[in-house]
Order: C-alpha cells, then sequence, then structure tokens
C-alpha cells in the first residue's frame, strides 16, 4: 500500500515538466517512501480494529492525511534545485485537507463495506477504489499545482535520471509489488476461506459427536453400563464413566479407590478373566467376554465385562478398554430357575415313584386279597383237620395190644374202627388233596405278584434308540442340571477328545444325573474342607470311552462299597436305593460297566463309567420274584 502511494506520488513528480534536469537527494527520497509506508501501517492498524468510533475515525484521518501529505512534501525536497521551490499557502493547505478528507472517506468506506454481504458490494468497492485513487492523485497535483519555481532556476548535486527510464523502473516496480501482494492476499484468503470450512465442517462434526457421545451417554447410564480402562504395565485401574448403583451401594467407588474394587474380584475369576484375556490374544482375537464376582458389603455382585484389548509392538497386551454392568439380578433368576428345575425334577421322579408303587400296590394288591383268602382257608383247613385223631388212634392202640384182637372181636370201638380208619383215611386223602390246590393258587397268585413287579419295572425303565452324540455336550448338560453358576462347589473339567459316540442319550444323562446328583449330595454333607466336583472325559481302550465323577465329599466306608449298587441299599436317611442300582443296569443295557471306588470316610468318591463308543442294546435279564 505504501509503495503504492510512494510510487503514483514519484511518478507524478517525474510527469512535471520544468526547463532543467532534476537532480535528487536519494536518502530524502527513500525518506518520502519511509513515510508512505509507516502511513499505510497505521491505517491498516486502525483498519484491523473491531470497531471504530467518530472520535478515532477522525484522529486516524488527521494521522494518515497529515502523513500522506509529510510523504509528498519530503519526496519535493528531495529536489536539489536553486532557488528553492516556494508554495501557495492556500494550494498546500487544501492538498492536506484533501489528504485528510480522502483518509476519512478510505477508513469510513472500508468499515462500511466490510461487513456487508450484497451483490452489489464488490461493485461498491471498486467504485471506492476509483474515488479513493482520485482524491490521493488530488491531493499530489493539488500540491504540485501550489509549488512555485523561479525563472533561471538550476539543479545540482544529487542523483540525475532520465525521466521516461524512471518512470518505467518505478511504476513496473510498484505494480511488482501490488502484484505479489494480492497474489499473496488472495492465496491468503483463499487459505482463510478453506480453514473457515475447515472450521465450520470440525465444529459441525464436533457438535454432532457431542449430540452422539451425549445420547450414547445417555443410553449407556439409562442402562447401567460403565466404561473403564486397565493398564497391564503399571495396573492402573481408570474408571472412565457412569456409575453401578450395586457398586455405589456397597461403598465401592471405582472412581476413586480403583485398588478397592479390584481387591474385591473374587480371585478364580481374576484368574479366569486373566486366562480369557490371554487365550483371545493367543487367537488374536480383538475382544473377549468374562464374568466377576465382586465381594459387596452386602452380597456378591456379578458384572460382566466386555473388553477391547490394545498390543503394544511386541504382540502383547498392553491396555484394556472395557464396559461392564451389573447382571447379578440375572445370574439370581439363573440360580432359581435352576434350583425349581431342579425340584421339578425331584417331584416329577416322586410322582413318578408314587405312580409307579400305586400301580404295583393296586395290582398287587388284589392278588394279595386272594392270597389272603387261600391263607386263610389253608389256616382253616389245618385248624380242622383230623391227623389229631391219627395220634388218638396210635395211642389207644398201644394200650390194647395184649388183646387187641379180642379188642376187634368183642369191643364195641374196636369193631368200629376199621370203618373209622377207612373213613379217616378217605378224609385226609380228600383234605390233602384241597390243601394242595389252595397251595397251588397261592403259588400261583404269588407269581402274579412277581408278574406285576417285573411289568412295572419294564414300563418304568426308560429306552430309547442310539443315536450319533457329542460326549462332552451330555455331560455339560448333567453338570447344568445340578451346578449353578452361584454354586458354591467347585467344577472342574478335564475333557480329552473321544470323537463322537453312538449310545442312547437319554440313559447317559439319567445315570449322570444319578452320580451328579449324589456328589452333590456328599459334597454338602461334608462340613470342612474344599467343596470341588471333578469331571473327566478320556478314552479308554479297547473302542470305548470312559467318564469319572469324582467329589470330596463324606466318602463311603468300605464295608458300604461292597453293597453300593445292591436294590434298595442306600447310606441317605431319604434314599431309597434305585438310584445306583438301576444306574448300573442302564450300562450294562448298554453294553458297559458302572464302577466305585472310595478311600474311606471322609475322603471322598469316584464312580467310573465306561462304554462303548458304538453302544449295543443288550437284552435284560428279568428275574421273577
Amino acid at each position: 500500500m505504501g509503495m503504492g502511494i510512494w510510487a503514483m506520488h514519484f511518478i507524478g513528480m517525474l510527469a512535471c515538466s520544468v526547463p532543467v534536469q532534476l537532480r535528487y537527494n536519494i536518502l530524502i527520497t527513500l525518506a518520502s517512501l519511509l513515510i508512505a509506508i509507516l502511513t499505510s501501517g497505521f491505517a491498516l492498524s486502525i483498519a484491523s480494529r473491531r470497531d471504530l468510533t467518530a472520535g478515532r475515525l477522525a484522529v486516524s484521518s488527521l494521522v494518515m492525511g497529515a502523513g500522506i501529505a509529510a510523504m509528498h512534501y519530503t519526496g519535493m525536497a528531495a529536489i536539489r534545485i536553486q532557488p528553492a521551490i516556494t508554495y501557495n499557502p492556500v494550494l498546500v493547505v487544501a492538498s492536506v485537507l484533501i489528504a485528510i478528507t480522502a483518509s476519512f472517506v478510505a477508513l469510513w468506506l472500508f468499515f462500511r463495506l466490510r461487513t456487508l454481504d450484497h451483490r452489489f458490494v464488490r461493485m461498491v468497492r471498486a467504485s471506492s477504489a476509483v474515488i479513493m485513487g482520485c482524491a490521493i492523485a488530488g491531493m499530489h497535483y493539488t500540491a504540485m499545482i501550489a509549488a512555485r519555481f523561479a525563472p533561471g532556476s538550476y539543479s545540482h548535486g544529487g542523483a540525475a535520471f532520465n525521466n521516461d527510464w524512471l518512470g518505467v523502473t518505478v511504476g513496473m516496480a510498484a505494480f511488482a509489488v501490488l502484484a505479489i501482494t494480492l497474489i499473496t492476499l488472495v492465496y491468503d484468503a483463499h487459505l482463510e476461506s478453506r480453514s473457515r470450512q475447515d472450521a465450520r465442517r470440525l465444529a459441525k462434526l464436533n457438535e454432532e459427536l457431542s449430540y452422539g457421545k451425549n445420547l450414547l451417554s445417555l443410553a449407556t447410564q439409562a442402562a447401567g453400563i460403565a466404561s473403564w480402562e486397565y493398564d497391564f504395565a503399571t495396573g492402573r485401574f481408570l474408571w472412565t464413566e457412569n456409575d453401578i448403583a450395586s457398586l455405589r451401594d456397597s461403598n465401592l467407588d471405582p472412581r476413586h479407590h480403583g485398588d478397592a474394587l479390584l481387591a474385591s474380584i473374587h480371585p478364580e475369576d481374576a484368574a479366569a478373566a486373566r486366562a480369557s484375556i490371554l487365550s483371545a490374544a493367543r487367537a488374536r482375537l480383538a475382544t473377549c467376554t468374562f464374568q466377576l464376582r465382586v465381594a459387596g458389603s452386602a452380597a456378591t455382585i456379578y458384572l460382566q465385562a466386555h473388553a477391547k484389548l490394545l498390543m503394544n509392538a511386541q504382540g502383547r497386551v498392553s491396555h484394556l478398554l472395557g464396559v461392564s454392568w451389573d447382571v447379578t439380578e440375572q445370574v439370581r433368576q439363573e440360580e432359581r430357575r435352576v434350583t425349581l428345575g431342579l425340584q421339578l425334577q425331584e417331584a416329577s421322579r416322586q410322582a413318578g415313584m408314587a405312580e409307579v408303587a400305586t400301580g404295583v400296590l393296586h395290582s398287587v394288591g388284589n392278588v394279595l386279597n386272594s392270597v389272603s383268602v387261600s391263607a386263610a382257608l389253608l389256616t382253616s383247613r389245618l385248624r380242622e383237620s383230623r391227623v389229631v385223631n391219627v395220634r388218638r388212634l396210635a395211642q389207644l392202640l398201644p394200650d390194647r395190644a395184649p388183646a387187641l384182637a379180642a379188642f376187634f372181636a368183642t369191643d364195641p370201638r374196636g369193631r368200629e374202627l376199621p370203618g373209622y380208619l377207612r373213613q379217616l383215611g378217605e378224609h385226609l386223602v380228600l383234605e390233602n388233596r384241597e390243601l394242595q390246590e389252595e397251595a397251588r393258587a397261592l403259588a400261583a397268585h404269588v407269581e402274579h405278584i412277581g408278574a406285576i413287579v417285573a411289568a412295572q419295572q419294564t414300563y418304568a425303565r426308560r429306552g430309547g434308540n442310539a443315536e450319533e452324540c457329542d460326549v462332552a455336550e451330555l455331560i455339560e448338560r448333567g453338570i447344568a442340571l445340578y451346578f449353578s453358576l452361584g454354586s458354591e462347589i467347585t467344577v472342574r473339567r478335564d475333557y480329552h477328545p473321544v470323537g463322537r459316540a453312538m449310545i442312547d442319550p437319554h440313559k447317559v444323562v439319567q445315570i449322570l444325573a444319578n452320580l451328579l446328583s449324589n456328589a452333590r449330595d456328599a459334597i454338602g454333607e461334608q462340613p470342612q474342607g474344599s467343596k470341588v466336583l471333578t469331571v473327566r472325559l478320556s478314552p479308554a481302550p479297547p473302542g470305548s470311552f470312559q467318564i469319572e465323577v469324582e467329589d470330596s465329599g463324606i466318602g463311603i466306608s468300605s464295608e458300604a462299597m461292597r453293597r453300593v449298587f445292591e436294590f434298595g441299599f442306600t447310606t441317605k436317611k431319604d434314599g431309597h436305593g434305585f438310584g445306583l442300582h438301576s444306574s448300573a443296569a442302564l450300562a450294562r443295557e448298554m453294553g458297559g460297566e458302572l464302577g466305585a471306588r472310595s478311600h474311606g470316610t471322609g475322603r471322598g468318591a469316584c464312580f467310573t463309567l465306561r462304554l462303548p463308543m458304538a453302544g449295543s442294546e443288550a437284552e435284560p435279564q428279568r428275574q421273577s420274584a
């Protein structure tokens, strides 16, 4: 801006035609350029302010006008001429007023036009630039008219230049500076426009992100989901957002006491969570899921966690970013569901046994009525039997032995004795025949009772077709029935791959149900020590597999071990002695066997079920009572 004003002034001076070769003082000429630059800088500093009051506009106009006039007259002073140039005071004052007025108009127009947004603004700005240029040029030429050169003046000292060459040079330099300035301004405006667009776009994205974050925070807060971060290197635990009501009620504030929360996690769950994380890292999984038990002030709190794994340069887990929520109620509901399922299963079993017992008693009762009648008849017949008369006769005959012939010939009792013996014999033969008939009827009734019991056993025996099954899945099904997630008993699994077996799944589950139920009861009766159930699955050559159910319960004595599979034998107060017996029978039906071992009372027990991979249904051996 300063270069443009000064170039206009200097080229205007070169346009002044005098009869002598003018010479210029270089330093004074450069001083005039410096004044133009300083004045322009002052104008830009005023224009860059946020507002422009009337007083500030008046003072700024005076300073800028004086600066422009000072630039002109300093440039005139750079001309080395004798006698010196004189000026018309009125025109000098007029030139200064023009400079001040031009400055006032320039500042006022800038502030009026810089914030307007109208389609004619560019035209108005161009018109203002023309007016401003004419005003500055008018000030210059008014000042030139005010100059008076004396006749016979001559120029001496300083530098002499060719006016045409100097005008072209200064003009080209001024236009070059202006062009560079305009190009820089256009590029800067372009960058500023892009920056404004990027800033608006970034502000919009930030607004959308903030909106989405607020919605997500509201949703997670409503769902009771909290977020956290864990640093493996330092062990630092940071709870980042939201609270879990159950933790807060238990005085476990993870925001301020993260270490206390970590210390409250059940050791087994902490080890299981670490194993799950390492397993996911080895499998190159991005996330992992685990469940934790936290010891609260009133009760155990169950937390479900879902974590994202962040790896370091060595491929090891460095950080965890996770979310957690309270699943205590779901766990409690699952425990209640399992408990109700067990109760329903036990009630169904009791109802089935009652139904079988009712059927047996009803059928057997009818037959027992006949047995009772036959037994009563036998008792009555035996009570009325005349066999005792045979004993009396045997006692009478020895007394008459010396005159036995006379007794039969002369004694009336003797003469009647042969007929009596004949009648007694016939009666005893008939009585014997009747008693044999009643005995055969009684035996038939007893045989009928045996047939009823055998029929009921056949009806009660569960069976089905053999099918290809996953043995581990069957074991898990049985474990799920008797051991819930919140159980105090620790279930350890040791499964070795055995492939898929062709077996009857219903019978296998029935056997496992009996074994797991007995193990649970045995562990529950053990007052001290660890409560552990171990279930093993392994191949057992040739072409078979075995399932071991080992508990840390009350154990089995050596005397009871010999009778453990007998029908009706039990060590439980409410037992029936039917479970292990029927389980062993089912194992034999599938071509396998069920065994047991124990090191004694208080040292646990282990039951082993061995079955062929391709099970065969053996024809059960039925025995009648």
